[in-house]
């Protein structure tokens, strides 16, 4: 028996939706398995969710059965018209979440440079 041969068939924004298909796609016969994404590990058990979201694996010889399955389980999700130009939500709400903790880690380095700053030349003009 020959080793499995991963191919990417899905990105979820949440390890509730990827334990989900690989659930429904294991219970088809696929081996299937997600991985977190960046450190997502560590996120989900410190925090018990990841902003990095979830990838989906499968085998490449069941990629087109595990298509199947998840544009069906996910057809609610797409507004009720199957398609396979929208099957990777998750790069969108990526960028969008990874310049949310850019902007925020921007503000709060403003703060501690002011923070520190400030204090140091009252001290020196007014000390």
């Amino acid at each position: 028996m020959e080793g499995m041969k991963p191919v990417k068939v899905y990105s979820c924004p949440d390890r509730i939706e990827a334990d989900m298909l690989v659930e429904a796609l294991n219970r088809q016969g696929i081996p299937a398995y997600a991985e977190s994404k960046g450190s997502g590990d560590y996120l989900n058990i410190y925090m018990g969710t990841s902003i990095f979201g979830e990838t989906v694996y499968v085998d490449e010889n069941d990629v087109s059965r595990a298509l199947e399955i998840i544009d069906d389980m996910t057809y609610a999700d797409k507004g009720g018209a199957k398609s396979t130009e929208k099957r990777n939500p998750a790069p969108i709400r990526q960028d969008r979440k990874t310049s949310a903790v850019r902007f925020i880690s921007l503000i709060a380095a403003l703060f501690f440079l002011i923070g520190a700053v400030v204090p140091s030349l009252i001290s020196i003009f007014f000390g």
